[in-house]
């Protein structure tokens, strides 16, 4: 059977953790953080040992990714490590919703920003327009997710180029953003960063409190492992993919707490708890009109960007189960022209679209969001695991200050999806029952293929 193709470059790698990592997550999560914590200070340090979580975990992955560096991310560290059942798990988890879910709400979120978008520059917001109807959206959206589709079909090459393109442009939006920010901050209001705020979050206090507002944040951290689902296309991926997903996840961090020191220095924290909309708040309070109406298209840009890269490593994952025969073994089956895996592609698209008609992406997003959790943590288990069980294992990359940074990335993680249990139990236990309805699928799933 045909492989894939080593032809995705260093800098590409890292623009993918960027894209995958920056989209709507660090633009509208402070506000529901400052409501659950009500501290600005308490804030500022989760988006901190968020960063710590994630650059341990790209730490962790950087050696399991070195050490088999194919397509598929967790489901191939937890097939190699763990057999098929685990594998299998994480695989259709990120198969029907780790992407395909995330991909349609970007896109219907990117149609309603560009409807703000029109709004604005028309000067005339109540009006009703063609972009303001459900269906007009709901069509936009398919259109843009068959066009990201088609594009990473025709060849990674020229999918690579347009995603490094509007990965760039996102960099550039989120750093004039950072700039602008902090020339039109006024710094004598500085002690905002220092505030305390009566919290009013979900009934949470203490360490449910602590554990849910870095949950939220780490949604926003969320992509720090996405070049080790493209691992098999990676060039000379023993060097490159530990420099990749450190590097990437490090400048993401950067920018994040830039932004978030800005959001939190620009407005008073009561106009930012519990709002979603954190990024144009601030906005208004450093801006003309003019430079808000850009940041709405910029939020727009982003959007497209983060389409893009889920539409290029998600269908990866299916790939990867097909050659396995976890799924159809038809869709490992590549392009004959342009070496990519299409019918992967096509189900991944065929998946958002549904999605998209149902209007139901971020439910799943929010059910399913432990069941997501579970499987990082896993696999980093797993790697402590293998270097207990087969020491000598050819490993090109190894996690410096082991054991303490594999630790530090299990501990944090397990006291978060704690958290998750204790606050939000429904849709906790929820993606627990999804989890352990999969078991029977996957044995008969392997009595009917056998």
């Amino acid at each position: 059977m045909a492989v894939l193709k080593r032809q995705v470059g260093l800098a590409t790698a890292i623009l993918v953790i960027v894209a995958d990592m920056i989209g709507t997550g660090v633009f509208m999560t402070t506000g529901n953080v400052l409501d659950m914590t009500g501290s600005a200070p308490v804030v500022m340090a989760l988006w901190i040992i968020g960063g710590c979580i994630a650059i341990a975990g790209a730490l962790c992955y950087s050696e399991l990714a070195a050490t088999w560096p194919d397509v598929g991310g967790e489901y191939v560290y937890l097939k190699k490590i763990f057999g098929f059942l685990p594998a299998f798990l994480t695989g259709w988890v990120s198969l029907v919703v780790g992407f395909a879910a995330p991909v349609a709400t970007s896109s219907l979120l990117l149609v309603q920003y560009i409807s703000r978008f029109l709004h604005a520059v028309s000067g005339t917001p109540g009006e009703i327009m063609l972009p303001d109807d459900v269906w007009f959206q709901k069509t936009a959206a398919v259109a843009i997710i068959v066009f990201f589709g088609g594009l990473h079909i025709v060849g990674v090459k020229k999918g690579s180029y347009v995603q490094n393109v509007l990965t760039i442009v996102k960099i550039m939006i989120v750093a004039a953003l950072i700039v602008l920010g902090l020339f039109a901050a006024d710094f004598d209001k500085i002690g905002r960063l220092a505030a305390g705020y009566p919290a009013a979050g979900p009934g949470a206090s203490g360490f449910a409190a602590m554990g849910l507002g870095l949950l939220v944040v780490m949604f926003a951290y969320s992509g720090w492992n996405s070049a080790s689902y493209i691992a098999g296309e990676i060039r000379s991926p023993e060097r490159n993919l530990p420099r990749a997903m450190l590097w990437g996840t490090l400048l993401t961090m950067c920018l994040y707490l830039l932004l978030n020191f800005v959001f939190l220095i620009a407005a008073p924290g009561e106009a930012l708890m519990g709002k979603d909309e954190v990024a144009a708040i601030a906005a208004g309070f450093l801006f003309s009109p003019a430079l808000s109406n850009f940041l709405t298209l910029g939020i727009a840009i982003i959007l497209l960007s983060a389409v893009s890269v889920q539409m290029m490593i998600g269908p990866r994952v299916c790939y990867a189960m097909a050659q396995d025969r976890m799924l159809f073994h038809w869709l490992a089956t590549l392009h004959p022209r342009y070496g990519t895996p299409w019918l992967a592609v096509c189900v991944q698209m065929g998946l958002a679209i549904i999605y998209v008609v149902w209007g139901s992406a971020m439910t799943l997003v929010i059910y399913m969001g432990f069941a997501l959790s579970v499987f990082p943590v896993l696999a980093v288990i797993g790697m402590m695991y293998m270097r207990f069980r087969q020491p000598g294992l050819p490993r090109a990359y190894r996690v410096p200050l082991y054991p303490y940074v594999p630790l530090l990335y299990i501990v944090l993680s397990v006291a978060m999806m704690t958290a998750a249990l204790m606050a939000w139990t429904t849709t906790s236990l929820f993606s627990i029952g999804v989890l352990l309805a999969g078991i029977p699928v996957y044995y008969l799933w392997r009595f009917f293929v056998k």
